[in-house]
């Protein structure tokens, strides 16, 4: 079993004005810093630990944050001062909570489905021939993987492979890992030393290290990243009458209850909205008593509502939403769309 090591002692530069990035809420309600762990199969691990600048838990009450987020079993470590980086945190956190045996540490700002983790040590990656959207890779850790299929390098922020870090590590031996650390450490200064210098270091001293690769990876290293992915977890409130469907109505034909005609070129852009990260509300003048036939329309079409609300007044319709600067202004916006028209891709990019 793998004690799991989150260091999350960073000044976070890279979010200017804003909380610290782990402790940003994600548009699903979880802190980041939980979908970051929870890249990490449970099964396979023991304890938890944590560690944060004190500094944040004064601002921002984090170790409160972290046992709504955790429960009461995490361990929380609490650092009086920013360390050179994060290996120097782990480094930290392996001495100061008498940690021994196989670790995993994970980086707070991105995450990914839980893989299966190799016995020994390993390095996540990421294959960039199957996420071309994967953002800042220039600036990314590098893998070289060997006909073995072993890890040969690892190399920051040049382009030399196929390969970058996910951000989740792993070592045989936390002490041993210390060891190297420090060997880095005293060999380099006090520079940001990060753990692909202590992974080099393992190489070079002869340690076998395995790639381990990951699906559906997510980061969220700068702002800019997380507003992308804020942005593509929006919430659509979508009329159905006119926009879903041809517009039925409760007195005139077609009616109410007719066998629905599909919009398709909206419904097919409806579909690869949800599929990118939206989430689908549905609002109908219909009456109650519609609801059944309604919800299973739109299901026989591909589209997963996360809500239907029906007998909605026929008038104007507001939405009022709150920004803030992890979620700039505007926050609502609003589509007008010619009823019955198959335009929708045109105004809601």
């Amino acid at each position: 079993m793998r004690t799991v090591l989150l260091p999350c002692a960073g000044r976070s530069t890279r979010y200017p004005g804003l909380p610290p990035k782990w402790l940003l809420t994600t548009p699903d309600g979880d802190l980041a810093i939980e979908r970051a762990a929870a890249s990490i199969d449970p099964a396979a691990t023991g304890r938890r630990i944590i560690a944060i600048l004190a500094e944040h838990d004064a601002a921002y009450g984090a170790r409160a944050a972290i046992r709504r987020a955790f429960g009461p079993e995490i361990e929380i470590l609490v650092l009086d001062r920013p360390t050179a980086g994060p290996a120097e945190t782990v480094s930290l956190m392996i001495e100061r909570a008498g940690v021994r045996g196989p670790i995993a540490i994970k980086d707070a700002d991105s995450w990914f489905d839980p893989p299966v983790m190799p016995p020994g040590s390993f390095v996540a990656t990421i294959d960039l021939r199957r996420h071309l959207g994967l953002s800042r890779v220039a600036a990314k850790s590098f893998v070289e993987i060997n006909e073995q299929n072993l890890v040969a390098a690892i190399i920051e922020k040049h382009v030399v492979s196929n390969f970058v870090s996910a951000g989740l590590y792993g070592f045989a031996d936390a002490e041993q890992a210390s060891t190297w650390y420090r060997i880095v450490a005293r060999e380099t200064g006090q520079h940001e030393i990060f753990v692909s210098h202590v992974i080099s270091e393992a190489l070079r001293l002869g340690e076998v290290i395995h790639p381990c690769p990951v699906a559906n990876p997510v980061d969220v290293g700068t702002l800019d990243d997380w507003l992308s992915f804020t942005r593509h977890r929006q919430v659509l409130l979508v009329t159905i009458d006119g926009v879903v469907f041809t517009a039925q109505g409760r007195h005139a034909p077609p009616y109410w209850g007719d066998p629905p005609a599909p919009i398709e070129p909206n419904v097919a852009h409806l579909r690869a909205l949800q599929q990118a990260g939206a989430q689908l509300v549905f609002l109908s003048s219909r009456g109650e008593e519609g609801r059944e036939q309604t919800w299973q329309a739109l299901q026989a079409i591909g589209l997963a509502p996360h809500a239907l609300i029906m007998a909605c007044l026929q008038g104007k319709q507001v939405l009022v939403g709150a920004f803030a600067a992890a979620l700039p202004c505007p926050v609502a916006t609003a589509v007008n769309l010619p009823r019955n028209s198959a335009a929708l891709n045109q105004f809601l990019p």
